[in-house]
């Protein structure tokens, strides 16, 4: 993680999410999971169900940015921030609104279950028990076969939100000892 600003995403007056795409390098950088039967999850594909289940955003982590006005950055959404934005998406029923790369608008792609972790209440998705309390998790239904064929063939690896947000005045810049805590969390966690 570089030295870099951090900026809060806020919903204040902007949008929110109006879309969710499927994309091959989620900024979450964590990969959706295809479920094999209705009973247990593997990082297998079941040709019946075509179901993909995953997260879409979490609490606190830093996304990289760039841009040719601000240079590098972060962005984070936080656990209330995303609440905010998770009932927006559902009362204006943007839902299904599903493209592929944040480019191409698609068709046959349904929304099954949409939640936020919290573990307090008992929801905790098996195999994501790493992931921030407060993060947004989905599972959609895939009819749509040239998209189901790149989902398993690895061309669409996770979900990415697509909207309007608006940021808050940078955070203070994490210390040196705090970048390394959080390579390591991430290094052990990649191991497992």
């Amino acid at each position: 993680m570089k030295h870099l600003p951090i900026y809060n995403i806020v919903l204040g007056e902007a949008e929110g999410i109006n879309k969710m795409s499927l994309v091959e390098f989620p900024a979450v950088e964590d990969n959706f999971l295809k479920f094999a039967d209705e009973h247990q999850l593997q990082f297998s594909v079941d040709e019946e169900q075509h179901i993909v289940f995953g997260v879409a955003l979490r609490a606190d982590f830093p996304i990289y940015r760039y841009s040719p006005t601000m240079g590098e950055y972060y962005v984070v959404f936080s656990a209330e921030t995303i609440k905010e934005l998770y009932e927006k998406f559902m009362i204006d029923q943007n839902f299904n609104n599903i493209n592929l790369e944040h480019y191409k608008d698609t068709k046959g792609v349904y929304l099954l279950q949409s939640f936020i972790k919290d573990t307090e209440v008992g929801i905790n998705p098996i195999g994501f028990e790493h992931i921030e309390n407060g993060s947004w998790f989905t599972a959609y239904k895939v009819e749509n076969e040239d998209v189901w064929n790149d989902v398993k063939s690895g061309k669409f690896n996770g979900f990415s939100v697509e909207g309007f947000f608006e940021l808050e005045e940078p955070t203070k810049e994490p210390e040196p000892d705090e970048i390394e805590n959080f390579l390591d969390e991430l290094l052990e966690l990649l191991s497992e």
